[in-house]
């Protein structure tokens, strides 16, 4: 069982060394901060109108991107500026995007995922 255990986390450390993983964690940690702002309160929507729907929809966006970072780091330069330009757009119509932290969290998830280079591989002598 220990040992399926350390073999489980190893793979997993290997594919995340293999990706932009805190740049994603973030992208998805703020989507889901700005999605749930508007409903925090109740259990029913507090804005109905943009600033309700803007939440739900730029939150899911961010979601999206930061899964795109995790499965596609190819794509990361597309995906970091479609991230920033929805984090920036949650501040305007959506609660001040989370109350400022989810733009927060999304403009640094962003630029981790962008900042992101692959790593070399080693050349045997």
């Amino acid at each position: 069982m220990l040992l399926s255990a350390r073999r489980t986390c190893g793979a997993v450390a290997a594919w995340a060394g293999r990706r932009p993983f805190w740049g994603g964690v973030l992208l998805i940690a703020s989507g889901a901060e700005i999605a749930l702002t508007p409903v925090i309160g109740t259990g029913v929507i507090i804005h109905t109108g943009v600033g309700g729907y803007a939440g739900f929809l730029l939150g899911s966006f961010l979601g999206a991107m930061g899964a795109g970072l995790w499965f596609v780091p190819e794509q990361r330069f597309v995906l970091a500026v479609l991230a920033v330009m929805a984090a920036l757009s949650a501040f305007v119509l959506s609660n001040l995007g989370g109350f400022l932290l989810g733009s927060l969290l999304a403009i640094g998830g962003a630029a981790l995922g962008f900042a992101w280079m692959p790593r070399e591989p080693r050349q045997e002598d």
